[in-house]
């Protein structure tokens, strides 16, 4: 996300939109460094971002992504489908659930 370490991954993807998901997910903190969307029956809204980004540049993010998180579509609120990277729900364990805080700005913010 916007002012987020890593974000410069994303400098020639133009910004779209601030975006929410369906409740299909829940936002976990892996790691102590990553967040990772995994989908889940009682998920909640998670606070995302929509970019434009062409094959070329989701081909390297996949590079960089680590192990656990793939390319998947993503079900919107609004009823939209967007293409993100999703965790694999193997990280569970690795991670904690910050679902709570709405997204993963509000999370660092805490």
């Amino acid at each position: 996300m916007r002012g987020q370490p890593g974000h410069e991954n994303l400098v020639e993807a133009p910004y779209l939109e601030d975006v929410r998901t369906a409740a299909l997910y829940r936002l976990f903190y892996v790691d102590g460094r990553w967040p990772a969307l995994i989908p889940d029956d009682e998920g909640a809204e998670i606070d995302c971002e929509l970019y434009e980004a062409s094959e070329e540049l989701l081909a390297r993010l996949a590079e960089i992504e680590p192990p656990g998180w793939e390319r998947a579509a993503l079900q919107l609120a609004d009823g939209r489908t967007a293409e993100a990277f999703l965790g694999d729900p193997e990280l569970r364990p690795r991670g904690v659930d910050i679902s709570a805080h709405g997204g993963w700005a509000a999370f660092v913010r805490a």
